[in-house]
Protein backbone atom coordinates (compact mmCIF):
# COMPACT_ATOMS: atom_id res chain seq x y z
CA UNK A 1 0.00 0.00 0.00
CA UNK A 2 1.68 3.28 -0.86
CA UNK A 3 1.16 6.95 0.63
CA UNK A 4 0.47 7.75 4.09
CA UNK A 5 -1.83 5.37 6.29
CA UNK A 6 -3.23 5.55 10.11
CA UNK A 7 -3.47 3.00 12.14
CA UNK A 8 -6.99 1.84 13.75
CA UNK A 9 -5.00 0.47 17.00
CA UNK A 10 -6.08 -1.01 20.50
CA UNK A 11 -4.81 2.71 22.57
CA UNK A 12 -7.42 4.42 20.12
CA UNK A 13 -10.30 1.85 20.57
CA UNK A 14 -9.86 0.66 24.32
CA UNK A 15 -9.56 3.99 26.46
CA UNK A 16 -6.80 5.61 24.16
CA UNK A 17 -6.83 9.46 23.26
CA UNK A 18 -7.31 11.46 19.72
CA UNK A 19 -8.24 14.60 18.88
CA UNK A 20 -11.22 13.75 16.82
CA UNK A 21 -12.35 11.09 19.35
CA UNK A 22 -11.39 12.15 23.08
CA UNK A 23 -13.50 10.32 25.14
CA UNK A 24 -12.12 6.24 24.59
CA UNK A 25 -14.06 3.21 24.51
CA UNK A 26 -13.56 -0.24 23.71
CA UNK A 27 -14.17 -1.84 20.46
CA UNK A 28 -17.48 -4.01 20.94
CA UNK A 29 -19.44 -4.39 24.15
CA UNK A 30 -17.37 -7.40 24.43
CA UNK A 31 -13.71 -7.46 24.10
CA UNK A 32 -12.16 -10.15 21.95
CA UNK A 33 -11.50 -11.91 24.88
CA UNK A 34 -11.84 -15.03 26.87
CA UNK A 35 -11.32 -17.00 30.03
CA UNK A 36 -9.08 -19.56 31.10
CA UNK A 37 -7.32 -21.55 33.78
CA UNK A 38 -4.38 -23.25 31.95
CA UNK A 39 -2.71 -20.38 29.54
CA UNK A 40 -0.56 -23.13 28.05
CA UNK A 41 -3.62 -26.26 27.19
CA UNK A 42 -6.23 -23.08 26.70
CA UNK A 43 -4.42 -20.18 24.77
CA UNK A 44 -6.31 -16.64 25.53
CA UNK A 45 -7.89 -14.96 22.10
CA UNK A 46 -6.35 -11.96 21.23
CA UNK A 47 -8.03 -8.98 23.14
CA UNK A 48 -8.04 -6.40 20.22
CA UNK A 49 -6.38 -6.37 16.40
CA UNK A 50 -4.56 -3.44 14.87
CA UNK A 51 -5.54 -2.33 11.34
CA UNK A 52 -4.00 0.20 8.92
CA UNK A 53 -5.87 2.10 6.76
CA UNK A 54 -4.92 5.04 4.24
CA UNK A 55 -4.82 9.01 5.16
CA UNK A 56 -8.51 10.47 4.75
CA UNK A 57 -10.02 7.24 5.73
CA UNK A 58 -12.56 8.50 8.43
CA UNK A 59 -13.64 6.36 11.21
CA UNK A 60 -16.48 6.17 13.06
CA UNK A 61 -16.77 3.73 16.14
CA UNK A 62 -20.21 1.81 16.09
CA UNK A 63 -21.30 3.08 19.68
CA UNK A 64 -24.81 4.78 19.82
CA UNK A 65 -23.02 7.50 22.56
CA UNK A 66 -20.10 8.82 20.86
CA UNK A 67 -21.37 8.37 16.43
CA UNK A 68 -23.56 11.71 16.54
CA UNK A 69 -21.25 13.81 17.24
CA UNK A 70 -18.46 11.97 15.29
CA UNK A 71 -20.92 11.82 12.17
CA UNK A 72 -21.95 15.68 12.52
CA UNK A 73 -18.48 16.79 12.60
CA UNK A 74 -17.58 14.48 9.64
CA UNK A 75 -20.45 16.05 7.87
CA UNK A 76 -19.73 19.90 8.58
CA UNK A 77 -16.08 19.41 7.67
CA UNK A 78 -16.84 17.43 4.31
CA UNK A 79 -18.61 19.83 3.06
CA UNK A 80 -17.08 23.01 4.50
CA UNK A 81 -16.02 24.34 1.45
CA UNK A 82 -19.77 24.08 -0.20
CA UNK A 83 -22.67 26.29 -0.20
CA UNK A 84 -24.58 23.15 0.86
CA UNK A 85 -27.62 24.44 2.40
CA UNK A 86 -28.75 22.83 6.09
CA UNK A 87 -31.57 20.68 4.88
CA UNK A 88 -28.51 18.76 3.04
CA UNK A 89 -26.17 18.88 5.91
CA UNK A 90 -29.30 17.19 7.76
CA UNK A 91 -29.75 14.84 5.02
CA UNK A 92 -25.95 13.37 4.78
CA UNK A 93 -26.06 12.76 8.51
CA UNK A 94 -29.12 11.20 8.11
CA UNK A 95 -27.91 8.92 5.85
CA UNK A 96 -24.28 8.27 7.54
CA UNK A 97 -26.54 7.72 10.79
CA UNK A 98 -28.27 4.95 9.39
CA UNK A 99 -25.89 3.23 7.94
CA UNK A 100 -24.44 3.31 11.45
CA UNK A 101 -27.18 1.79 12.93
CA UNK A 102 -27.71 -1.21 10.38
CA UNK A 103 -23.59 -2.02 10.64
CA UNK A 104 -24.13 -1.70 14.94
CA UNK A 105 -27.33 -4.05 14.53
CA UNK A 106 -25.27 -6.97 13.10
CA UNK A 107 -22.52 -6.67 15.17
CA UNK A 108 -20.22 -3.99 13.66
CA UNK A 109 -17.82 -2.31 15.71
CA UNK A 110 -16.04 0.51 13.41
CA UNK A 111 -16.86 1.91 10.26
CA UNK A 112 -14.39 4.15 7.84
CA UNK A 113 -15.73 6.40 4.92
CA UNK A 114 -14.00 7.62 2.20
CA UNK A 115 -15.23 10.48 0.26
CA UNK A 116 -12.44 12.34 -1.20
CA UNK A 117 -10.64 13.84 -4.84
CA UNK A 118 -7.43 12.36 -6.01
CA UNK A 119 -5.96 14.43 -8.77
CA UNK A 120 -9.26 14.95 -9.82
CA UNK A 121 -11.28 12.00 -9.92
CA UNK A 122 -13.69 11.47 -6.75
CA UNK A 123 -13.30 8.33 -4.98
CA UNK A 124 -16.15 6.95 -2.39
CA UNK A 125 -15.58 3.55 -0.67
CA UNK A 126 -16.17 2.03 2.80
CA UNK A 127 -15.21 -0.69 5.45
CA UNK A 128 -17.15 -1.69 8.30
CA UNK A 129 -15.57 -4.08 10.90
CA UNK A 130 -17.70 -6.53 12.28
CA UNK A 131 -17.66 -9.35 15.14
CA UNK A 132 -19.52 -12.05 14.82
CA UNK A 133 -20.62 -14.81 17.15
CA UNK A 134 -21.76 -17.90 16.82
CA UNK A 135 -26.12 -18.21 18.14
CA UNK A 136 -25.98 -19.51 21.83
CA UNK A 137 -24.90 -23.32 21.72
CA UNK A 138 -24.07 -23.65 18.23
CA UNK A 139 -20.20 -23.42 17.14
CA UNK A 140 -18.83 -21.20 14.72
CA UNK A 141 -17.64 -24.19 12.10
CA UNK A 142 -14.90 -23.89 10.06
CA UNK A 143 -13.55 -21.33 7.70
CA UNK A 144 -14.40 -24.07 4.41
CA UNK A 145 -18.50 -24.00 5.63
CA UNK A 146 -18.15 -20.33 5.19
CA UNK A 147 -16.23 -20.27 1.77
CA UNK A 148 -19.17 -23.35 0.60
CA UNK A 149 -22.03 -21.31 2.44
CA UNK A 150 -20.58 -17.87 0.21
CA UNK A 151 -19.94 -19.87 -3.10
CA UNK A 152 -23.82 -20.41 -3.37
CA UNK A 153 -24.49 -16.71 -2.92
CA UNK A 154 -22.19 -16.49 -6.26
CA UNK A 155 -19.19 -14.12 -6.42
CA UNK A 156 -15.76 -15.08 -6.30
CA UNK A 157 -14.94 -17.26 -3.22
CA UNK A 158 -11.29 -17.97 -2.46
CA UNK A 159 -9.49 -18.88 0.71
CA UNK A 160 -6.12 -16.69 0.81
CA UNK A 161 -3.79 -16.72 3.75
CA UNK A 162 -3.17 -13.01 5.78
CA UNK A 163 -0.37 -12.18 7.72
CA UNK A 164 -3.65 -12.45 10.92
CA UNK A 165 -4.09 -16.00 9.13
CA UNK A 166 -6.37 -18.23 7.10
CA UNK A 167 -9.28 -16.10 5.49
CA UNK A 168 -11.85 -16.05 3.33
CA UNK A 169 -12.14 -13.94 0.39
CA UNK A 170 -15.64 -12.87 -0.97
CA UNK A 171 -15.61 -10.36 -4.11
CA UNK A 172 -19.19 -9.66 -5.56
CA UNK A 173 -20.61 -6.73 -7.09
CA UNK A 174 -25.10 -5.48 -6.28
CA UNK A 175 -26.88 -3.67 -8.50
CA UNK A 176 -28.90 -1.72 -6.13
CA UNK A 177 -33.02 -2.32 -5.97
CA UNK A 178 -34.92 0.19 -7.92
CA UNK A 179 -36.81 0.94 -4.67
CA UNK A 180 -33.68 1.58 -2.52
CA UNK A 181 -34.61 4.47 0.14
CA UNK A 182 -31.53 6.16 -0.99
CA UNK A 183 -32.04 6.18 -4.72
CA UNK A 184 -28.89 4.28 -5.31
CA UNK A 185 -28.44 3.12 -8.98
CA UNK A 186 -24.85 2.47 -9.32
CA UNK A 187 -23.40 -1.08 -9.27
CA UNK A 188 -22.02 -1.55 -6.25
CA UNK A 189 -18.43 -3.58 -5.98
CA UNK A 190 -18.09 -5.56 -2.25
CA UNK A 191 -15.29 -7.38 -0.70
CA UNK A 192 -15.74 -9.31 2.52
CA UNK A 193 -12.85 -10.82 4.35
CA UNK A 194 -13.91 -13.26 6.76
CA UNK A 195 -11.13 -14.35 9.82
CA UNK A 196 -11.50 -16.71 12.55
CA UNK A 197 -10.39 -14.98 15.95
CA UNK A 198 -7.31 -17.12 17.30
CA UNK A 199 -9.27 -19.44 20.06
CA UNK A 200 -12.26 -18.44 19.73
CA UNK A 201 -15.97 -19.40 18.17
CA UNK A 202 -15.76 -15.57 17.10
CA UNK A 203 -15.60 -14.40 13.04
CA UNK A 204 -14.18 -11.06 12.32
CA UNK A 205 -15.51 -9.96 9.13
CA UNK A 206 -14.10 -7.09 7.06
CA UNK A 207 -16.85 -5.69 4.66
CA UNK A 208 -15.19 -2.92 2.00
CA UNK A 209 -17.59 -1.58 -0.80
CA UNK A 210 -17.35 0.89 -3.50
CA UNK A 211 -19.65 2.67 -5.84
CA UNK A 212 -17.14 3.22 -8.24
CA UNK A 213 -16.91 0.74 -11.19
CA UNK A 214 -14.18 2.22 -13.15
CA UNK A 215 -12.17 2.24 -10.24
CA UNK A 216 -12.95 -0.83 -8.79
CA UNK A 217 -10.22 -2.94 -9.54
CA UNK A 218 -7.92 -0.75 -8.37
CA UNK A 219 -10.07 -0.02 -5.12
CA UNK A 220 -9.81 -4.07 -4.64
CA UNK A 221 -6.80 -3.69 -4.64
CA UNK A 222 -6.22 -1.26 -1.82
CA UNK A 223 -9.04 -3.75 0.20
CA UNK A 224 -6.86 -6.55 -0.31
CA UNK A 225 -3.77 -4.34 0.76
CA UNK A 226 -5.71 -3.10 4.18
CA UNK A 227 -6.91 -6.24 4.80
CA UNK A 228 -3.15 -7.95 4.92
CA UNK A 229 -2.41 -5.04 7.83
CA UNK A 230 -4.47 -6.95 10.06
CA UNK A 231 -3.00 -7.94 13.09
CA UNK A 232 -3.95 -9.73 16.18
CA UNK A 233 -2.81 -8.18 19.97
CA UNK A 234 -2.55 -9.90 22.57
Amino acid sequence: MTGDARQSTAAERTGGRTADDPKGTSVAEEPIRGTSTDAEAHPAPPSDYRLAVPEGWERVVLDPDRWPHRIDKLVNRGLRRTRAIPQLKAALAERIRAQAEAAHANGGVEMYLVNQVIGQVPVSAGLVVTLLRPPPGREAGDLSDTALSLAADGGDVSTVDLPAGPAVRHLYRRTPSPEDPDGNRLTVTHLDVHLAVPHSEQRLLLSFSTPMEPLADALVTLFDSIARTLQWMA
